[in-house]
């Protein structure tokens, strides 16, 4: 698809969206929209990482804290939405100084999944933020919302809905239990595979904003010094940057690429890559991206990319703190109770729950430490082709002993 055909879908898709926030969704999640934006939120928990360096574990365990509140998955569908991304600019990047963007909108977009965490959650709110992210997911289909809405309200399952309108729910990282039989080919706004809505949410209210909000996309890696001077300039932002080490990064990013259900971001034209079949590019766009080349070092440049512009963007934050990925695995409590602790938030027994009994979410494989060693030829070959810039981000990273890599 052209990037004027990426166009007319993302403005079908924000015509669909704003047909369901007037005219779909429940009055109180209008009301919300109507009222608030991001920014009225006191405080921001926002996590920075490269893809498939283990984000998504964190943030799931981190949103069951009952003192925050979270959108269901990563926010960058909401940017993509409002085209803050490739073809708008030349990669992911957004310029600090970027300001040619209508704010208001924008920031009352982002709070359109934006749920309270408690036990018992609430089953309307997850049929609105179901709701708010169809025409994100199918922008190319125009469903039937109203009827969708019924469905779900009447607690028929979202998956037995999906193929009543015969979509694959493959394509929802829930109900993957096996990979698409070919690559996916049609350009999307969420990123797949798409996530569900969390169980542990109701809606917003009035004080929920003095709560904290917990943030996490692999893009904001290229987006940190704008997210801190134009999108939140005058809120209390306190940053995570998590690490994993370069091979198990790489080995997960060669996985997912591989995966014909996920994990397609962009259209940007012919792909020529030595291990890659499909036809759109797969996670962040990092600066320096090209069409052509083997696949495994596409893999180490995002790796890279990513934790420079982080490593580089740290000023901009009073507040950084650095986790590896790796003490998440063999130590998770510890490292749970270290970020609650700098991001100010006491005990929460649902989440000491989940901490004890993680879930398993955007896997590619069946974890296992050290899995990288698999195809360890290919990606040491990749790693003695790098150049200085990577031996300097791995020693600021302390990754230099590779006995570490697990």
């Amino acid at each position: 698809m052209s990037s004027e055909g990426s166009s007319r879908l993302r403005e079908r898709a924000r015509r669909n969206y704003g047909y369901i926030e007037r005219e779909v969704i429940s009055e109180g999640k209008r009301s919300v929209l109507s009222n608030h934006r991001i920014d009225d939120f006191d405080s921001v928990l926002l996590i920075a990482s490269a893809p498939r360096g283990g984000s998504s574990l964190l943030f799931d365990v981190l949103r069951h804290h009952e003192r925050t509140c979270s959108l269901d998955g990563e926010h960058d569908r909401w940017f993509m939405l409002h085209d803050l991304c490739y073809p708008t600019f030349e990669s992911d990047v957004i310029p600090a100084d970027f300001d040619s963007f209508d704010g208001e909108t924008l920031g009352r977009d982002l709070l359109a999944e934006v749920g309270a965490t408690e036990r018992a959650g609430e089953h309307t709110h997850r049929v609105d933020n179901t709701l708010v992210r169809l025409p994100l997911q199918f922008p190319d289909r125009e469903l039937p919302y109203e009827w969708i809405r019924d469905r779900l309200l009447d607690g028929v399952p979202l998956d037995e809905v999906l193929r009543e309108l015969d979509i694959s729910p493959l394509q929802y990282d829930e109900y993957a239990t096996r990979d698409a039989p070919h690559p996916l080919g049609n350009e999307t706004i969420e990123d797949r595979p798409f996530v569900s809505s969390h169980d542990h949410k109701r809606a917003l209210r009035e004080d929920d904003f003095e709560r904290t909000l917990v943030l996490k996309a692999s893009g904001d890696a290229y987006r940190l010094p704008w997210i801190r001077n134009q999108l939140l300039p005058e809120t209390d932002v306190t940053l995570v940057h998590l690490t994993r080490n370069p091979a198990a990064s790489i080995n997960g990013l060669y996985d997912g690429w591989r995966l014909n259900r996920g994990f397609q971001t962009y259209d940007v034209g012919d792909l020529d890559l030595e291990g890659y079949d499909g036809s759109l590019w797969c996670y962040d766009l990092p600066p320096g991206w090209t069409t052509e080349g083997d696949l495994i070092d596409v893999c180490l440049l995002q790796w890279l990319q990513a934790h420079r512009h982080i490593l580089d963007a740290r000023d901009a934050f009073d507040d950084v703190l650095r986790v590896r990925f790796e003490d998440v695995l063999t130590d998770t409590p510890s490292v749970v109770q270290e970020v609650l602790e700098f991001a100010g938030l006491g005990e929460s027994a649902l989440l000491s729950e989940n901490v004890d009994d993680p879930n398993e979410v955007m896997t590619t494989k069946e974890p296992r430490r050290a899995r990288w060693r698999d195809r360890e030829d290919l990606i040491q070959g990749t790693l003695d082709r790098a150049d200085g810039t990577y031996s300097e981000v791995v020693e600021r990273l302390g990754y230099t002993a590779e006995s570490e890599w697990i």
